[in-house]
Order: structure tokens, then sequence, then C-alpha cells
């Protein structure tokens, strides 16, 4: 149903001149902005295919609708992720596929992004004489409730379904990781801090781009004089930086950005092609599960863990990993 035809069925309902004026406005701001338009609980409802007590409910029970895993980092410690039951992630999802993702993000980042990878991040920083890594600490929980409500309200949605919207995709007031709603609310949310730190590069002559919580500059070595304007500016947008992780290098130290090398040209560590050949080599000689017992490891989904490598290799570099493929491809996976 179009706007034109709304306001003829409310003037033929003999609504208020000011009331449909006040709908037609509500509607065409939304119109305006490429997104749904929805005028109260009972059209979310049914937009999403479920009864209206029924989102409620979902709404009431969310903060007790999550599974909570405690998954340890390679890097040491560990994160805590909060996976949703299935039907509230599916409602999740339908935001974000209805609402979210009618919303650009802004160009600098990249992760979470459709059509857009850890490629895209890393390219802008290909042969730079200096490279400077942050990471955010904590960067869905440091994420609030009001944060996300105040982001719903700004699209132009009323104070109830901007609060229907932040209750189903937060956690304890705040957004857990774990959601499928959490990575592109994180990356709207993250748009003020994206244009201030985007513009200081601007002005330093330095490239940015962010990467869920990893943020990345490089240009020259002049940039390293900027640190301390960085972290005020991350500071003054409430976020925390995790110092531990603070990385400078030059071109003359292997520069990474998201697991990717940039020092000359993009490419994959050679560790982890000289693991993926390792495992081809064993498999080959040994049969797949002779050589997980020689190696006392056990995957339940070991072909897909080395074809994901090889697909990944491919992404970056696209002849050595169409012949990784190829290999693993002569592979009896039944041995």
């Amino acid at each position: 149903m179009n706007i034109d035809t709304l306001k003829k069925m409310m003037e033929d309902e003999q609504f208020s001149e000011d009331y449909i004026n006040l709908c037609v406005t509500y509607a065409r701001n939304l119109e305006e902005k490429g997104l749904p338009i929805i005028f109260d609980s009972i059209h979310l409802a049914k937009l999403i295919g479920i009864g209206t007590e029924e989102l409620y409910s979902y709404y009431e029970l969310a903060q007790t609708l999550y599974r909570t895993a405690v998954i340890p980092k390679k890097t040491g410690g560990s994160r805590k992720l909060n996976a949703p039951s299935e039907n509230l992630k599916y409602i999740q999802k339908w935001i974000v596929e209805n609402v979210l993702y009618r919303l650009d993000t802004s160009k600098v980042a990249t992760g979470f992004v459709p059509r857009k990878s850890i490629v895209d991040n890393a390219k802008p920083h290909v042969g730079k004489e200096c490279v400077i890594n942050l990471d955010l600490k904590d960067f869905f929980p440091s994420i609030k409730y009001i944060w996300v409500y105040n982001l719903f309200k700004s699209l132009g949605y009323t104070r109830h379904l901007s609060m229907l919207f932040t209750g189903i995709c937060t956690l304890n007031n705040e957004l857990p990781q774990g959601a499928p709603s959490s990575p592109y609310l994180s990356n709207l949310i993250c748009e003020r801090l994206d244009s201030r730190l985007s513009g200081l590069a601007e002005h330093i002559g330095a490239c940015y781009t962010r990467y869920a919580d990893d943020l990345t500059f490089s240009g020259s070595k002049d940039i390293t004089k900027y640190i301390k304007l960085i972290k005020r500016v991350i500071k003054e947008e409430k976020f925390e930086l995790n110092e531990k992780k603070v990385r400078v290098r030059f071109s003359y130290h292997q520069q990474m950005v998201t697991g990717l090398i940039v020092n000359d040209k993009l490419s994959v560590p050679q560790k982890t092609k000289k693991y993926l050949r390792q495992q081809i080599y064993y498999a080959k000689k040994y049969g797949v599960s002779s050589s997980l017992d020689k190696q006392g490891v056990t995957k339940s989904n070991y072909n897909g863990h080395l074809y994901g490598l090889a697909y990944f290799i491919k992404m970056v570099e696209p002849d050595c990993g169409t012949e990784f493929i190829e290999e693993l491809q002569q592979i009896d996976w039944e041995t």
C-alpha cells in the first residue's frame, strides 16, 4: 500500500486532518530513507509473520532466551558468546535484513558488511611506510541500550517501536556477542567514530579502515605523532582502547592487517600456507584418519576446515589458493 492510498483510506474513515497529516509525514520520512514503513507493534508483528502477543513475549523474555558459551581466544583469555534462541534469532535476523541492511555503513567499515571482507580492509594499507593497529576493548558489550535506542529513534521510528527493536536486540543493556543483529548495529553506531577518525586520517595524510573492533591507520612514519590524538577521539566516543594490542610497524617489520601481510603486496602468512601444505601431505601419505591420529588431533569437519583455508587463500592469492583446492580434491576423505 502506498502512502497516497493510505491517506485516502484514512480520509474515508474520517480520521482528523491532524492525525492523517501526522501519519503521512511519519510514513514519508521512513520512505525517503528507504526504510520499511511500520506504524506500531501490531503492524510490526504482521510484517514479521507472528502474533502481537508473541512479539511482546519475545520482547519481555528476551533477557532469558540466550545460551552463554565461553570461547578461548587464540591470543589468550576468553570471549563470552551469547547465542539467542532460534525464535529470537529469527526476529533479530528480520530486523537486520528488513531494516538495518537498508542503511549504508561508513565507507571505512569493512567487517560484517555484505560483499566486503578482510581483503577490503587490508588493501588500502599495502606498501605503506608505517602501519598502526589498534583494538577496541569489549567492543559489543561497550555498546549500550541507549545507543541502540537512539539509533532506531533517529531513523524516524516511534519511541515504542524503537523500544521494541532495542529490547529484542540487546541483552543486559548491551549488544550481545552472538546475536545476528549485533554486528551491523555496531557498524551503524560507529558511524560517528568512523567519521571523526576518517577526517583525522585525511588531515594527516593517512588511510583508515575499521574491521569490527580492529582499527588500522597507515601512511608515512609521521602518523605516529598522532597516536595520542587518535586515542583521545576513541575515548571521547565512549570506547575503550586495548592498550596491550596497540602495534606500530614500519616497512622493515612484517606489517599485518586483519591477518594479512601488507608490506609490498597483499599476501597470506607463510605459516598458514605451510600448515595447509603439511596437512595435505599427511592426508595423502597416511590417509585422513591415520594422519589425524598421528598428530593427536580430532576435527569433526576436517575437510571443511582445510577447504575453508584454501578458499581463504584463494580470496587473497588466487593462483596459490586454486592449487591448494585442486590438491584437496585428490584426497580420499573416507580413508
